[in-house]
């Protein structure tokens, strides 16, 4: 019985360790000490496992390609002509696909052929980011809005945030939502900076932000709001956990 106790205390640290480490919410810790040592088992399968799975995931076997009369004559034309047009047109199929790595160096190929080309970078930073390389994707994604900021109606720097924010470069993804949110009006880029706010302390930000969020939903056309409802939810959520009620 002594031994277990020692083994749990042991897992509950590693796990408190782990909670300070990816800035989870301190409720966590509290959970885990008072729950203890149901708390630390809980934590591990509700979040840690969450990341192994995910990797696990990106170790599968990739899926085989599917040929079609799109990428055979697309094929045909590069094999002939070896234009970066043709490749970056390949690798838009292979990602409709969900062919990532198939698309990715289709994109390479087309940036080496002609480094002006945005949407193989485009390509190339989504490509990354279906493999889960979010750090390769923010780089490729980088050097296209350094090209072109507004390219694909904010689309492209959204994706750029959203890359910093899952590669852990919070700072970077704190600046870039911001420039998203004072040009572009995604209710996705206005969720995750505000709970990027409220990791580092900052409540009341993040609460004015996620007010701002579900105020901006009240007059959106029927299609918008589907399309925004689950963003809308997770912001009540959010706010009623804060204490926040509203009308």
């Amino acid at each position: 019985m002594e031994i277990f106790m020692y083994a749990s205390a042991a897992f509950m640290l590693w796990m408190c360790f782990d909670c300070i480490q990816r800035r989870e919410h301190f409720i966590w810790i509290v959970i885990m000490v008072v729950l203890f040592p149901v708390g630390a088992f809980a934590y591990y399968f509700l979040v840690k496992s969450r990341d192994t799975k995910k990797s696990t995931f990106f170790k599968q076997q990739a899926p085989k390609e599917v040929e079609t009369d799109e990428t055979l004559q697309l094929k045909e034309l590069i094999e002939k002509y070896n234009k970066p047009y043709h490749l970056e047109k390949l690798g838009h199929l292979y990602l409709e696909q969900k062919q990532y790595h198939l698309a990715l160096p289709q994109f390479q190929k087309a940036i080496e052929k002609d480094p002006e080309s945005n949407e193989a970078r485009y390509g190339l930073g989504k490509s990354y980011y279906g493999m889960g390389r979010y750090q390769e994707a923010a780089e490729a994604l980088e050097e296209l809005i350094k090209i072109d900021k507004k390219f694909d109606y904010g689309n492209a720097i959204f994706g750029l945030a959203e890359c910093y924010r899952l590669a852990g470069q919070e700072e970077k993804a704190l600046e870039t939502y911001q420039s998203v949110i004072n040009s572009f009006h995604f209710f996705k880029a206005y969720y995750h900076y505000a709970r990027l706010l409220d990791k580092r302390g900052k409540k009341q930000e993040a609460i004015s932000y996620m007010k701002s969020l579900v105020g901006s939903s009240k007059n959106l056309p029927e299609y918008k709001l589907e399309k925004e409802r689950h963003w809308i939810e997770e912001a009540y959520k959010f706010l009623k956990k804060n204490g926040v009620e509203l009308a």
